[in-house]
């Protein structure tokens, strides 16, 4: 199996720009009030994706060495993980603190503590450490910063055990996700859970991260079914998660589809490269990281254009097409610029070239 697999990097480019739409669609209004120009319905789930995403290809790239993991192979491979995450996270961060110091935030600086500084720096912000996130959404980021904590933990019950105890890994996942969605703290919806003040955006992240690492074990199911059929459930799996969302039915039923999603693309089938491995969608994939945090920087400004140029639906659709364009060149500069040198610099710098792990991103 190749290590890059087009599909899974692709499916993840999708995830990021529906989010994005799903974040312009619903928006608090500076006028006050709700307002709902294009709803994405369970929206707030394709960061659940994220994690699945993140726990397989954890998997795909890191099982091997986590069979005779030392601590020195374990602090590389933590360095490598926040050498993916951190520079991009702090740079960006850098542009919501001078958003909030230029007032256009509604935010203040004094709003934050030295608690909620420090925090905000050493990226704890999902951790249920009661931090005031400067970037909101990077509670996703920080949490996944905390599945690899324990990855030590999970990949031994996902991958050496036998197929039963990675059956009860992935169980005690749904159990997870479950008392996430009962928690009553959800925002959007049941499993729309990510305040700092628990730890269930904790759970709910590395619940999706011990299913991905255990859609990985169980993968050769998917290697049983002919490719026409693998074909067939890369379109129709899609479709059944979008009249899931049409019919408002269960966010824990979509929630349900995503596993044989990342399963049956993770096989890079035709229709798979087709739909999800192309050029256009893998680039998104590639950038999603950096589309991710830039984007609820413009949501404002599309409030903005809107509030001062009519109010109408037109209006704040045309100025989220303009900060959808913004947002994909500025995804673009990070990475080049930030996301990339700063990962190298990151790897030069603190891990020597032969360590027990191999590099991977």
């Amino acid at each position: 199996m190749a290590d890059d697999i087009r599909a899974l990097t692709g499916v993840r480019g999708v995830a990021a720009a529906v989010i994005v739409v799903y974040h312009f669609g619903d928006v608090q209004l500076a006028t006050g009030g709700t307002g709902s120009f294009f709803r994405i319905p369970y929206g707030y789930l394709l960061v659940d994706l994220f994690f699945m995403l993140s726990g397989y290809v954890m998997a795909l790239t890191y099982r091997d060495a986590f069979l005779h993991l030392t601590g020195k192979a374990f602090a590389h491979f933590m360095l490598k993980r926040v050498a993916r995450l951190y520079p991009a996270y702090f740079i960006i961060g850098l542009f919501y603190v001078a958003k909030i110091a230029a007032g256009l935030s509604g935010e203040k600086l004094e709003m934050y503590s030295a608690w909620d500084w420090t925090g905000n720096l050493l990226m704890m912000t999902g951790w249920g450490l009661y931090i005031f996130p400067i970037i909101g959404v990077a509670w996703a980021a920080s949490a996944e910063m905390g599945s690899y904590l324990l990855l030590p933990i999970l990949m031994p019950f996902t991958q050496r055990g036998s197929k039963w105890i990675a059956g009860l890994a992935v169980i005690v996942a749904l159990l997870g996700i479950y008392a996430v969605s009962i928690s009553g703290r959800g925002s959007g919806g049941p499993l729309d859970v990510v305040n700092g003040n628990s730890l269930y955006p904790l759970l709910r992240a590395v619940a999706g991260f011990t299913l991905g690492l255990a859609i990985f074990r169980f993968g050769d199911v998917v290697d049983r079914l002919s490719p026409g059929v693998q074909d067939i459930l890369v379109v129709a799996l899609p479709l059944a998660i979008i009249a899931v969302g049409l019919a408002d039915a269960s966010d824990r039923l979509m929630y349900l589809l995503y596993i044989p999603l990342v399963a049956v693309l993770s096989r890079d089938g035709r229709m798979a490269q087709l739909l999800f491995g192309n050029a256009l969608v893998y680039r998104l994939g590639i950038i999603s990281y950096s589309i991710y945090l830039i984007h609820p920087l413009f949501v404002s400004f599309a409030i903005r254009t809107w509030r001062h140029l009519g109010q109408t639906e037109a209006v704040y659709i045309a100025a989220s097409l303009v900060c959808f364009a913004i947002i994909w060149a500025l995804a673009e500069v990070s990475y080049r610029f930030v996301e990339m040198p700063g990962r190298n610099w990151v790897t030069q710098r603190f891990i020597p070239r032969r360590s027990d792990a191999p590099v991977k991103a």
